[in-house]
């Protein structure tokens, strides 16, 4: 397996050449539609085939879709050559590694996955879940960052566009090589690289902002670095959520994306209760993707789906294992916690639908901020003036004479969560205008739908509970 060299001059000025022809997403989009820049395999061929020669186009081919062009159109191709992201044969360029534009830097990983041939230190692309922990990240200015597990560098970069300064650790030495070109690359100085096992590197340290992606999937395995945490059930997850917390300076955020086990569906996040237990900070455990031992299974297996032998013996070798564990459910998804000082903290689940998850640090600010108050408070926060942030839309459906049929509350960014409501409380949650409490919104609802004392009780109830919720996931604001 060749090994990238982490030349800095040479990848500044492979970052120079890029930003000078508009190497970036909307360039590919333009060429190649919004699909292209997740094209892979015989997919990505087509797009190179249909792409024009010229030094856009070329550098496209090349370093997106992963096909020789001539050395004579790439003006950093000597650059390339030193930095080991591509070979000479004849006079054409062949890469070995990708660099893609992605979230606003250049990211540079290995080539197309072979499936179960990658070798183990291979370096992943930009995943979905890495664009989970991406926007469950809170994105305020700290001194100093640390990115666990950093792979090919993604969440590291991020946080170097409002950190000071950033540790990225990793077992893996190609990741950490990988990293180092991407930091200079897109011209960034304050990213540290240290070789270890997730915490290790930075004993006794603290930091504003932690985030980890480290390979987490609860498997019977230890194939890969990228994807196999190599403990027994869920217990890479355990480390990684107490040791974040431990890690965390005063009012430090953590988010980490991790894999916790269950007897059943009914109560999937008792686990993950435990382990924030007592740690000192607030917490969301954010749920994106469960399933039950065989679909995790054939998830993650996928790659082995053309051989049907060794598909079923991958699905029985998973499914008896997790038996083995007592586990019914495997939920995938992230957690993000907020250090601060004080004895009661708060620790709230929420249910995330991947497709509609977007960049979520504002919402995480408002959030917290409010778990903070509720912790002191409890439920006397309601008796505050209240308002529904801006991002906030109601969605109606009308039947056929213009009659609500349903209304539905909805948060259009962060988690872009949704709420059912009664007309009511629609109309309570419309009149908590900044200058009024919840009481006096439920009194003014009451009245002129002249609803009865029985009603009336019920819909204060059902509004409380409600408000409630909404103030800790940053919907409703306390003024």
């Amino acid at each position: 397996m060749w090994d990238p060299t982490p030349d800095k001059d040479a990848a500044a000025a492979v970052g120079e050449v890029l930003r000078s022809i508009g190497y970036d997403e909307a360039a590919i989009e333009d060429r190649l539609g919004e699909d292209g820049i997740s094209a892979e395999g015989s997919e990505a061929l087509a797009y190179a085939v249909r792409l024009e020669a010229d030094e856009l186009g070329e550098a496209i081919r090349l370093l997106l879709l992963s096909r020789p062009v001539p050395s004579s159109s790439f003006a950093a191709a000597e650059e390339l050559l030193r930095l080991g992201l591509a070979t000479e044969d004849g006079s054409l360029l062949v890469p070995r590694a990708r660099i893609v534009p992605t979230e606003d830097v250049y990211l540079t990983f290995d080539t197309f996955s072979s499936g179960a041939s990658d070798p183990p230190g291979w370096v992943a692309s930009f995943t979905p879940t890495a664009y989970w922990l991406a926007s469950l990240t809170l994105r305020r200015h700290v001194e100093r960052a640390l990115d666990i597990g950093t792979g090919n560098g993604v969440h590291a970069l991020l946080a170097a566009r409002h950190a000071d300064h950033v540790v990225a650790t990793d077992v893996n030495p190609r990741a950490l090589a990988f990293t180092q070109i991407s930091a200079a690359l897109n011209g960034m100085t304050n990213i540290e690289t240290r070789l270890g096992s997730l915490f290790e590197p930075v004993a006794g340290e603290t930091f504003g902002l932690i985030t980890c992606n480290a390979p987490y999937v609860i498997s019977p395995k230890a194939r890969w670095q990228y994807r196999d945490g190599g403990l027994p059930g869920d217990e890479l997850s355990r480390i990684v959520v107490t040791n974040a917390a431990a890690h965390l300076e005063e009012d430090g955020f953590a988010s980490v994306m991790v894999s916790w086990l269950a007897a059943s569906e009914d109560e999937p996040d008792e686990r993950v209760r435990e382990w924030l237990a007592g740690n000192g900070c607030d917490a969301w455990i954010l749920a994106v993707d469960g399933s039950d031992p065989l679909d995790h299974a054939a998830g993650w297996n996928d790659h082995l789906a053309s051989d049907p032998a060794a598909f079923a013996e991958a699905l029985e070798e998973w499914t008896a294992y997790f038996a083995q564990l007592g586990a019914g459910w495997i939920s995938e998804g992230g957690v993000v916690m907020h250090r601060r000082p004080g004895d009661s903290h708060v620790i709230r689940a929420i249910d995330v639908d991947e497709d509609e998850l977007e960049f979520a640090s504002d919402q995480l600010e408002r959030a917290f901020r409010a778990l903070a108050e509720v912790a002191r408070d409890g439920d006397g926060v309601l008796d505050r003036t209240l308002r529904l942030v801006e991002e906030t839309r109601f969605d109606q459906e009308l039947d056929r004479t213009g009659g609500v049929m349903s209304t539905t509350l909805v948060l259009d960014e962060g988690t872009c969560s949704t709420w059912e409501l009664s007309t009511e409380t629609a109309a309570v949650l419309v009149a908590l205008d900044g200058a009024s409490t919840l009481e006096q919104a439920v009194a003014r609802v009451a009245r002129r739908e002249e609803l009865s004392k029985r009603e009336a009780a019920e819909l204060r109830q059902e509004a409380h509970d409600l408000a409630l919720e909404l103030v800790e996931v940053g919907v409703l604001d306390l003024l």
